[in-house]
């Protein structure tokens, strides 16, 4: 149940009924880690949903992750290709530096979710894209506001 109430507020899964969201938070891991933990490392595989609940995770990108970095937060989330995207390698890293607890889903679990529940997990694939697009349309806009 208490995955439930982060799931909600996400923009991702807003679109999930009540009880929609109690069948999927099933799939749904809570994981605790402390600071320092590494979540993802570049070129690592990349199979993993994370949603923050709680504490701060920094995600790097460039070359052996000395690249710019951004702070993730409180309902933040990152992982957003794992679930939709052929298996690839990341080219970000992503470490806690604040402890954190976050809401883990991996790519197996969804795709086997996604056999049993197809309008849910349709339901959250259109969710994810529609945050993607949002997170393009940002970049966008920055990079027009530079030139």
């Amino acid at each position: 149940m208490a995955k439930i109430k982060p799931l909600k507020q996400s923009p991702i899964f807003s679109s999930l009924s009540d009880r929609e969201l109690a069948l999927f938070s099933r799939v749904v891991a809570e994981e605790d880690y402390i600071q320092g933990t590494v979540l993802v490392a570049e070129n690592m595989k990349s199979d993993k949903f994370y949603l923050i609940e709680k504490g701060k995770i920094a995600v790097v990108t460039g070359r052996e992750s000395d690249g710019p970095e951004l702070l993730l937060g409180e309902g933040d989330s990152l992982g957003e290709w794992s679930l939709l995207a052929p298996p690839h390698l990341t080219s970000v890293a992503a470490r806690v530096i604040e402890e954190a607890q976050v809401l883990v889903l991996a790519r197996e679990d969804f795709d086997a979710f996604a056999k049993e529940e197809p309008a849910i997990a349709l339901k959250v694939i259109k969710g994810i894209v529609g945050s993607l697009w949002s997170s393009i349309k940002d970049v966008e806009k920055m990079l027009k506001e530079s030139l």
